[in-house]
């Protein structure tokens, strides 16, 4: 399954690159269960309520998933190894998220869809 039929389903799913995957896969297990691992992808219980698009040729794109136990914010990076930050609210995410960049934008993602940060 792709990133956009999970996300069609409502499901979490992250596609893991090598030199972060234990870090991501780490971040997804403080605030979710991983249910499947086929490959590099990797599903888990949650749903993805922002999806955001690169800039900088930096940053690919990043979303943030609402989870059992708190939030997860993924970040595919263009260079360098993607990252991923969780936080029990959305404010406590953001506050987490090294990239004042990411933040910025997805702090107006959230307030779009009328999510309280």
């Amino acid at each position: 399954m792709d990133k956009i039929e999970a996300a069609r389903h409502g499901q979490g799913f992250i596609q893991l690159e090598d030199d972060s995957a234990a870090q991501v896969r780490q971040a997804i297990e403080q605030v979710s269960t991983i249910t499947a691992t086929e490959g590099n992808q990797v599903a888990f219980e949650g749903r993805r309520i922002i999806e955001g698009h690169g800039f900088a040729l930096q940053v690919n794109c990043f979303d943030i998933f609402e989870c059992p136990r708190g939030y997860l914010l993924h970040v595919y990076m263009d260079r360098g190894p993607n990252w991923a930050v969780t936080g029990k609210t959305l404010a406590e995410l953001l506050n987490r998220a090294p990239d004042s960049r990411v933040v910025k934008r997805a702090r107006g993602l959230l307030v779009q869809k009328n999510l309280r940060v």
